[in-house]
């Protein structure tokens, strides 16, 4: 995808901010599980540790290495149940949290380097592809952590053991592939999800928003009209609803053609927008017929809102190719009462309305009186 970089980051920000907002919850449990699963086992390695090196203070030290990894863990983990959005402590805390893994194993290798074998030595390698695949938070923090962890590491055994050759060679074999099969599979891996993300969110937005007016589809204005409803019963709150229809567009399309009847309905879903809050709900039911959801609002300030759409429709002729269509509306207003048992009833009531404005003539609003 062009959108995205060679890290397989989307090259818009805000777009990657979002992916990273949805992924959050994901990582959020990656994290958990490493954290407090290598607590536990850095811990538990004490034991052979113990075994290999006896009482003394190489084994003191690295205890106390190991007691440092654990703690930093269950800190981190426990941080992390409380933490409900990633946020730049996190980036710091992995990489405060690997660097101690990584320092903890430099220490390991230097007191075992007499009795580690060339196959205990690998074991750190895993670590570093365990931190490519288990913590993408930033890419180019990542890259720099692993490559970074790994040549420590690598030169600890160079310059601070005397290890042969051949387990160092075997190591940094062990250290390339790990490096090499992590960045492979995590940026990979990311560009699959970014992939996804926005096959997604392409979806979603074709279900959702109406592709010709950029309103709420019918569908999405019915399950916003049904949480707005239960908004109201719940917390005792006013909703309005606006039925609007646009007067004889059939004659629209027959004498301009249903392009312009499209443009006209694009045109008319815009100056609705511009006459609502950003809280409101607008829907296209279908045709040139238009629903509006106004949470917390009494029907008088319904009704103010629907005079200001007819006028700013009715007054204002529609412009397409240089020609100037006239365009009314009619509309029908109601509000909330407790005889509207569900959200069918209340936008029955409000399509009684609109039937009533259009049998008196059109370009009017209508509602009910009670």
């Amino acid at each position: 995808m062009t959108q995205l970089n060679c890290l397989g980051e989307f090259k818009d920000s805000g777009l990657e901010k979002k992916f990273r907002a949805a992924q959050w919850p994901c990582i959020k449990q990656q994290l958990q599980f490493i954290y407090r699963i290598t607590a536990i086992l850095y811990i538990l390695a004490s034991f052979g540790d113990y075994y290999e090196l006896g009482p003394g203070i190489k084994f003191t030290c690295l205890f106390m290495g190991r007691c440092i990894v654990s703690l930093t863990g269950m800190v981190a983990f426990y941080r992390l149940r409380k933490e409900t959005e990633e946020a730049a402590i996190h980036t710091i805390t992995v990489s405060t949290y690997m660097a101690i893994v990584i320092g903890t194993e430099t220490m390991e290798v230097m007191m075992k380097a007499p009795i580690t074998s060339s196959m205990g030595i690998p074991a750190t390698a895993f670590i570093i592809l365990v931190y490519y695949l288990f913590f993408p938070l930033r890419r180019k923090t990542l890259l720099i952590g692993g490559v970074a962890g790994s040549t420590v590491y690598i030169a600890t055994m160079l310059f601070m053991t005397p290890l042969p050759f051949a387990s160092m060679s075997t190591t940094i074999l062990c250290f390339c592939l790990a490096n090499g099969c992590g960045i492979y599979f995590f940026i990979h891996m990311e560009k699959t999800k970014r992939c996804e993300f926005t096959a997604i969110a392409t979806l979603k937005a074709l279900v959702e928003i109406d592709e010709l007016t950029h309103v709420f589809s019918r569908r999405k204005a019915f399950e916003m009209g049904r949480f707005f409803l239960k908004s109201a019963r719940r917390f005792n709150t006013n909703l309005s609803v606006l039925m609007l229809d646009i007067d004889h567009f059939k004659r629209v399309n027959d004498t301009f053609g249903h392009h312009t009847g499209d443009m006209v309905l694009k045109e008319m879903a815009h100056r609705c927008k511009n006459e609502c809050r950003d809280v409101d709900a607008i829907g296209r039911l279908g045709g040139e017929e238009f629903i509006i959801f106004l949470p917390q609002s009494h029907l008088s300030q319904a009704l103010n809102v629907a005079e200001r759409i007819r006028k700013t429709i009715g007054d204002h002729p529609f412009e397409v190719k240089e020609t100037k269509i006239p365009i009314t509306i009619s509309i029908g207003a109601v509000e909330l009462s407790p005889h509207h048992t569900d959200l069918s009833a209340l936008v029955h009531d409000a399509d009684v309305q609109l039937y009533r404005a259009k049998k008196l003539g059109r370009n009017r609003v209508y509602h009910n009186a009670a």
